[in-house]
């Protein structure tokens, strides 16, 4: 799958299967960056005024949706890769959690889900959990969960970067699917909060 933005404010899609086959989106914002997940099935348009859309290419309309709740600039998205390049995933109508990186520097968890009548909620789908000092753009993010689901002691690591800093978060995870909230990340960065970050 092959995404393009436009200076005239088209989104461009193509199935490199069919290169033959192009679709044209009409967008009402500019875009300001597109962010696709390993899998090639869910997009999120980051516009530069802050509203935010969202592709699900197995939608038969194929068209965006806007995202209420990712009101914001984003500048980075960690897709959580293990679980949309399995089995589950590629059969699974949403991402799980993913983590945002904003303009703010503020990183959020969220998730996405493709569901029309779940998406009708969607502004319940992104919950900030953590401010970085210097809150400067967040212009990288990646995590990593080390031990299965059911694990005792499952930990993650989260690296985050900035024009300036490379951070980095390691803590326990919960042992809960995504399905039953989305605070997975929660309990790994409230122990960072309140003490002073070492910096690289």
């Amino acid at each position: 799958m092959l995404y393009m933005a436009s200076s005239n404010d088209v989104l461009i899609h193509i199935n490199l299967k069919n290169p033959e086959k192009i679709v044209k989106i009409p967008l009402k914002s500019p875009v300001y960056k597109l962010f696709l997940d390993p899998s090639g099935r869910h997009l999120i348009i980051a516009t530069t005024q802050g509203d935010n859309l969202y592709l699900y290419s197995k939608w038969k309309d194929f068209l965006p949706r806007p995202i209420k709740s990712f009101k914001m600039i984003i500048e980075s998205v960690a897709w959580n890769t293990p679980f949309l390049l399995s089995i589950a995933g590629d059969t699974a109508t949403g991402t799980r959690e993913i983590l945002i990186g904003g303009r703010n520097g503020i990183i959020y968890e969220g998730l996405l889900e493709s569901k029309e009548d779940i998406f009708k909620q969607h502004d319940r789908s992104v919950n900030s959990v953590f401010t970085l000092p210097e809150r400067q753009p967040i212009t990288g993010l990646c995590f990593q969960w080390f031990g299965g689901p059911g694990t005792e002691g499952r930990r993650g690591l989260v690296v985050v970067t900035t024009a300036t800093r490379i951070y980095q978060f390691v803590g326990v995870l919960p042992d809960r699917r995504a399905e039953e909230g989305i605070r997975l990340f929660s309990g790994l960065f409230a122990t960072y909060k309140g003490t002073e970050l070492s910096k690289s």
